[in-house]
């Protein structure tokens, strides 16, 4: 029965996870360079599980480390620091745009992008001061 195993055809999502054990196995050493791009070519390639398997079969199959749960404060603050770090990117392009537009018009234009920046920020702190309704969110999961 084996047999008939190996001669199953993978799905995209066996190829990513085998793409991403090679990716762990170079990281760790395992692997080189070359090995690890000679393998990975292989990966997309196979057709069959058999084929796939073939492509892993020398590396140790990893152990699953438990991670620290993080709390749901952590989440949440991990989350709004990376809606500020989505309004700093906003900042930059927008800033690059009026100044590429300052620079083909040979003039400082008016700083335009201080309106939506300066909305967006707003929105941002509101986010870390206004309180969430959780009594909501509990109504709706019942």
């Amino acid at each position: 029965m084996g047999s008939d195993m190996e001669k199953l055809r993978v799905s995209t999502a066996e190829r990513e996870a085998t793409a991403q054990l090679l990716g762990t196995a170079m990281a760790d050493g395992r692997l080189t360079l070359v090995e690890y791009e000679q393998r990975l070519d292989l990966v997309w390639k196979s057709a069959t599980r058999g084929e796939l398997a073939r492509v892993t079969d020398d590396l140790p199959v990893p152990t699953q480390t438990a991670e620290p749960a993080e709390s749901k404060d952590a989440r949440e603050w991990r989350e709004y620091w990376d809606e500020w770090r989505w309004w700093l990117g906003g900042v930059i392009i927008m800033t690059g745009i009026w100044g590429f537009q300052s620079i083909s018009d040979g003039e400082l234009n008016g700083y335009w992008p201080g309106w939506p920046i300066g909305i967006w920020a707003l929105i941002l702190v509101a986010m870390a001061v206004m309180p969430e309704d959780k009594d909501d969110d509990e109504d709706e999961k019942s």
